[in-house]
Parts: C-alpha cells; sequence; structure tokens
C-alpha cells in the first residue's frame, strides 16, 4: 500500500508544487489519430476526440500564480485547469497523459501505434531508457536514487519515499532483464540490474552468524544505503527485520542473473537465500504461513505476532529452479518445495487468503492482494507441465483471473479491465486508485496471455489485450510511468512503475506473438534465460544457458534456415524434436518456435 494523497491534499501549500507536477500537457504533436488493434482485430482507426486542454500559455500562468500569488487565489485556475483537462478525452480522469485511442467499436487500443502493434514497445524502450539514462543520483550518497529510494519525485527525481523496498523491487528487475534482454539485446539493461544486486549483496544482507544468516533485508530507510531498518511492527531504526518471501523473490533474481552471466557470487547468493528458507519451512495451517511473514532476523523472533502472509511462491520457485539445476541442498529443497507448494494449494487457492506482501502495509490479515494470486497463476503457467504441478491447474488458474477481477477490477474503462492493489472486505477499496496500478493490470493481462496460449480461452485473449494495452497509458512520453494515476501524491514508484510493470509486456508476447511490433523481427521468449543475443540484418543468433531449450520468434519473413550449434534444423508440422515451426500471422509476417536440444548457439536466418 503506498501512502495515499487525495486532490485535496495537494492543495496544501507545501504540496502545491507536487499538484503542478501532475499537469501534462497534451500538444497537438501527441493528437494523433491512431487505430487498430493486434493481428486477429485489424480495424479502422477513429480518430480520438480532440476537446480543449491545458495550453501551455496557461501553465506558465498557472505556475507563475503559485509562486507569486495566494493558494486560494490560484485553486480556481488549478481546478479549471483539470477541468478543460478532462475534456481531452481520456481513457479516465486519473490518467491524463495521453488521450484515448479506440477501435471501430470504441474499445481500447495502446495509445502509440497501435496499427503497428508497437504500443508496448514504445513504454518498454521509454521505461529502460528513462532508467539507464535519466534518472539521477542522490546527492547525500552519490548513488543512483533506485539504489536508496522506492520512489521518485516527479519533478525533480530524486527520492521521496520514508521506506525503501529493495529487495522485492530488485527481483523483479531481474525478471524484467531476462526478458527484455533477448527482445532488444541492450547491455545497458544488464548493468544497470548488477548495480542493484551487488548494493543488496554489499549493504543489505544479513550477518553470516544470524538466525536467519545471509539473506536480503526487505527494507530501508529514506535514502539510507545500508539496508535493514524501517520494518513494519518496529520502531523506524530496528535493524534485523526481513520479510520471508522476499528472501524468495530477490533469491530467485540472483539465480537467473547467474544463469544470464554465469558469476558464481549470484548463485551462491541464491543458494544462501534457499538454504535459510529450507532451514525455517514449517507446516502451515489456515492462521500460519510456512514461514512467518515479518521476522527479526537476528534471532529469529516474529515481528508484531505476523505468523501469516506473504507471497509464499516466491520461495517455491527459488527452490525449483535450484532443483533443476541440481544446485545447493537439493534433497532439502524439494521437501521444502512440497510443503510451501501444498500449503498454497490447500489454503489460498481454497479460501482466497492471499493476505501480506506490500513493505508498508501493517499487520492486517483482513486485507488481501492480487500480487500472491497472480504470481502463483505465473508459476503455473511458466512451469513446461502445468499438470505435474497441480491437476486442477486449468479450473484453478482460472479462478484466481476471475477472483482479483470480481475484487480488484476498476472499470471497465472503453472494455479494458484495470486492476487495484490490495484492500478489505466487503469493497475490496483499498488502495490505491479507480486507475488501478500499471504493475497489477499489467501482470492480470499478462497471466490472461499465457492462460489463452495453453488453453484457447477467448475471452482471456480479449482481456489481455485489452488490459495491456489500457497499462500503456500510465507512462508519460518521456518515460515516467505513474503507479496508480493522477490521484495519488508519489505515484512513481520503481516497482510498480518499471520492475513489476514491464516484464509483463514481455510476457504476454511471448505468449502471444500477434501481440508484438509489425514489421519488426524480435526473440520473444526462451524456456531457458539468454545469455547473449546479435540482431543482424538478416539473422538472429542468440546463446541460452540450457542447451535444451525452446525460443518463440516474431519476424517479418518465413526463415530460410534455422541452426543450431551450426546444425540445419528441420521444419516441422509439431514441435515434439529438434526443429521448428512456423504460423503466418494474419497481419503479416510468422511466429516461429524453435526447440533445440545439446545446443546452445543458435542462428535463425531470413
Amino acid at each position: 500500500m503506498k501512502g495515499k494523497a487525495k486532490l485535496s491534499d495537494l492543495m496544501h501549500p507545501k504540496m502545491m508544487s507536487g499538484a503542478l507536477d501532475w499537469l501534462h500537457i497534451v500538444g497537438d504533436d501527441e493528437r494523433i489519430p491512431l487505430s487498430s488493434s493486434y493481428d486477429d482485430q485489424r480495424t479502422p482507426h477513429v480518430v480520438p476526440y480532440k476537446g480543449n486542454s491545458v495550453s501551455s500559455v496557461n501553465l506558465i500562468n498557472l505556475i507563475n500564480c503559485f509562486r507569486f500569488a495566494s493558494t486560494a487565489l490560484c485553486l480556481s485556475t488549478l481546478l479549471l485547469s483539470i477541468s478543460a483537462r478532462a475534456a481531452a478525452n481520456h481513457v479516465n480522469s486519473e490518467l491524463p497523459w495521453h488521450e484515448a485511442v479506440v477501435d471501430s467499436q470504441n474499445k481500447l487500443l495502446a495509445w502509440y501505434q497501435p496499427e503497428q502493434n508497437l504500443g508496448y514497445d514504445r513504454v518498454l524502450h521509454l521505461a529502460w531508457d528513462f532508467l539507464e539514462h535519466k534518472i539521477p543520483n542522490d546527492p547525500k550518497t552519490g548513488l543512483k536514487v533506485y539504489l536508496v529510494n522506492a520512489v521518485f519525485d516527479a519533478k525533480t527525481l530524486q527520492g521521496v519515499n520514508w521506506q525503501g523496498n529493495p529487495a522485492s523491487t530488485f527481483g523483479q528487475f531481474v525478471d524484467s532483464l531476462v526478458a527484455w534482454y533477448p527482445y532488444s539485446g541492450d547491455d545497458q539493461a544488464l548493468g544497470m540490474v548488477r548495480s542493484m544486486l551487488d548494493h543488496q549483496l554489499a549493504h543489505g544482507t544479513s550477518p553470516a552468524d544470524w538466525n536467519w544468516p545471509n539473506v536480503p533485508f526487505a527494507t530501508n530507510d529514506k535514502n539510507n544505503p545500508d539496508y535493514g531498518r524501517n520494518i513494519r511492527g518496529m520502531p523506524s531504526d530496528f535493524y534485523g527485520g526481513i520479510e520471508t518471501d522476499k528472501v524468495g523473490e530477490l533469491g530467485i533474481g540472483y539465480c537467473l542473473f547467474y544463469e544470464l552471466t554465469g558469476e558464481q557470487k549470484y548463485l551462491a547468493a541464491a543458494i544462501r537465500c534457499a538454504d535459510a528458507l529450507a532451514g525455517h519451512i514449517r507446516a502451515g495451517d489456515e492462521t500460519h504461513t510456512p514461514w512467518p511473514f515479518r521476522v527479526n532476523a537476528r534471532d529469529g523472533t516474529v515481528i508484531n505476532g505476523e505468523e501469516y502472509g506473504g507471497m509464499i511462491v516466491a520461495p517455491v520457485r527459488l527452490f525449483s529452479e535450484l532443483i533443476r539445476l541440481n544446485q545447493g541442498q537439493v534433497e532439502e529443497y524439494a521437501q521444502a518445495r512440497k510443503l510451501a507448494w501444498d500449503w498454497i494449494l490447500q489454503f489460498p487457492m481454497r479460501n482466497n487468503h492471499w493476505s501480506g506482501y506490500f513493505e508498508d502495509v501493517v499487520k492486517d490479515m483482513a486485507n488481501v492482494n492480487q500480487a500472491c494470486p497472480t504470481m502463483t497463476a505465473y508459476y503455473i503457467l511458466s512451469s513446461p507441465d502445468p499438470n505435474a504441478l497441480d491437476p486442477h491447474w486449468t479450473g484453478d488458474v482460472g479462478h484466481l483471473i476471475d477472483w482479483v477481477r470480481q475484487k480488484f477490477g476498476r472499470g471497465p474503462y472503453l472494455g479494458a479491465w484495470a486492476i487495484d492493489e490490495q484492500g478489505r472486505p466487503p469493497d475490496y477499496a483499498g488502495c490505491c486508485s479507480r486507475a488501478g496500478l500499471a504493475s497489477d493490470t499489467s501482470r492480470w493481462a499478462a497471466i490472461n496471455a499465457m492462460y489463452y496460449e495453453k488453453t484457447g480461452d477467448a475471452q482471456a485473449r480479449e482481456d489481455a489485450f485489452r488490459s495491456l494495452n489500457y497499462s500503456t497509458y500510465f507512462s508519460d512520453s518521456q518515460g515516467k510511468i505513474a503507479c496508480c494515476g493522477l490521484d495519488y501524491a508519489d505515484s512513481y514508484w520503481f516497482d510498480d512503475g518499471y520492475g513489476d510493470h514491464i516484464r509483463h509486456y514481455l510476457w504476454a508476447m511471448g505468449a502471444m506473438p500477434e501481440l508484438a511490433p509489425l514489421s519488426q523481427n524480435h526473440l520473444l521468449r526462451s524456456s531457458s534465460v539468454v545469455r547473449k543475443v546479435n540482431y543482424e540484418k538478416r539473422a538472429i543468433t542468440y546463446e541460452t544457458f540450457d542447451p535444451d531449450a525452446s525460443e518463440v520468434l516474431r519476424l517479418n519473413s518465413t526463415p530460410m534456415e534455422v541452426h543450431a550449434a551450426g546444425k540445419n534444423l528441420p521444419r516441422l508440422s509439431v514441435l515434439e524434436r529438434s526443429g521448428y515451426t512456423i504460423r503466418k500471422l494474419s497481419a503479416g509476417g510468422v511466429a516461429v518456435q524453435v526447440q533445440h536440444r545439446g545446443a546452445r548457439e543458435v542462428k535463425v536466418s531470413w
């Protein structure tokens, strides 16, 4: 839960500069009559309504008003400006950065060139460019702001939140990187995420002689480069609190980063996380998760009686990956994974008590969230054999999709569901806004896309497309991505706007290649971590961590040849062995699936 502030709060003189940061002027050059949808829904474009908007002259006048006149005098100007902005035909009042773009059925499309399927690609490039080139250093520590704070100010880009959440955010960024790098070949992103993990290892890890040794701290004080303080349920200066699910969430991040780079220190960090989790697991029940949620890592005592809570699937993901790699105490991990996974299937999968995850939320057993069930669905759907995890996975994942929409769905807006973060019954309206969140909406959309891929569920296909389109409207044209919309102070979170947002477009395109850009060539997904990729004029070459893997690509034209370790792979009608298949896409180009065994280097030529 983020500290919520409504427009009335912004009327306070100290908040007026923040209110001004929210005003976004839609210039004529941004009012582009875009149209159409993904490949199978090509429709005539609809020109967005060009109503009144706040002119640049009026904005200057408004700024000068707040600088030189009284707050009361300027308030009417602010309200008039907001009223004028509302006339610009936005998807809803919370997302003022772009006019809504719709298809012939008045259903929402992405704001940037949807006729070329470029909406998601645009947000991805804006986001990574902003992170790599525009985030400043903290003036006191000299470190990038994302290393010391969870939130940046819209104007100064400096850290503003009272508490950081490094472990979960950095784990999410590894997921985003592992998906983004094959798609883009962006080496700078690798360096940025490396800096996050290295800082956590050096400044955010519990001592080796503690009860929970060598595990990541979940929180830090505002702009403090040394993590481990400011955990909920204890005084802010208490040192040593952890959230046990974050041990798994960053642990799997360490493991995947090892697979990407081959550097053993990240594998060692992942193993230490798994060892601590395996050594503390217990049999859970209706009031106890397999690990307490918040713990004093020094002595193992439970903080504030928080026996229940957390994203239990995060440690399960870590155990599963280390077991697959045959690294660490595999037998102990297998036992711990079974205990934790069986608990998920027996309790929250049946009683919907998905409670506890967010670092800034006080103990509240009645408060439930959508992050835990959707990431559980992701674990199932990204498995090579969902049936082995859950014999009833089709119904269970379908239920998770429906439950999240029923409890946290906002809208629909022009056919698109927004998904909010968390709340208590009966209305589940706790946080954060009627616009929902960029991260939670896009994650729900990606789960729908993955569900459609495996089941053919047409409603999931439609929901994936529309909600992904909606998610793009949280981004402005410069790369600043709000978590929650206009009705929310300090809206620029590194997790909700970036790490836990941008990965979902790539998860969705991997499941539905027809969502990927037209007239471009991209490696969309691999069952393995892709360690190297090179985009050439007539080929894509790449190297996977695993010698046995499968990939999904979208290409402009049918490949002439596919090689693995220099050997030609055959074109197949069904991908039951090493080779590749081709599916023509209705808007042009092809979706290619490659399977290779005993070979890491692959070249796809056209």
